[in-house]
């Protein structure tokens, strides 16, 4: 694939995670702050969520999963913006890259210490942080100054 291709199909890949971001974010951010039945344990989407950070075990408004949403619903937009430039936002997709890989290696720790509870997110979080990560890594151009060192380079 050459390079413009990869810039191509890059674009393409960041406006699909951004929509997708968006799509789930947002209604689990409004659920979350409405107090939605279908998000409590036993709940229809319990499965979605982490449980134990819902609220700590308070029964009051929780304040740590919205924030994280908004986390993400932020991130979803900067995607959109990366996809008009990735070059210009190339440290927000190195970033990107080792966030969500790292975090993907952590929710597999986590997910296995608690397997018969949390085995869906084999299925859900840690492929959606872990594929984003690998897609943008894969579908980068090269830098300009690896290709610049690279036409400039004796051979």
């Amino acid at each position: 694939m050459n390079e413009q291709d990869k810039l191509k199909a890059l674009r393409f890949f960041l406006r699909v995670y951004g929509a997708l971001s968006l799509a789930i974010f947002v209604p689990l951010c409004l659920g979350i702050v409405l107090q939605s039945s279908m998000l409590a344990e036993g709940g229809l989407m319990n499965w979605t969520i982490w449980n134990g950070v819902i609220c700590g075990g308070s029964r009051g408004l929780c304040y740590v999963p919205p924030m994280l949403f908004i986390i993400y619903i932020v991130w979803a937009v900067f995607l959109f913006l990366a996809a008009r430039d990735p070059q210009g936002y190339a440290s927000f997709l190195d970033f990107t890259v080792w966030a969500n890989l790292l975090h993907g290696a952590i929710m597999v720790i986590e997910a296995l210490s608690d397997l018969h509870r949390y085995w869906s997110k084999f299925l859900t979080d840690i492929p959606f942080v872990t594929l984003l990560a690998i897609g943008i890594y894969l579908l980068r151009p090269s830098s300009p100054r690896k290709r610049d060192a690279s036409v400039s380079a004796p051979g």
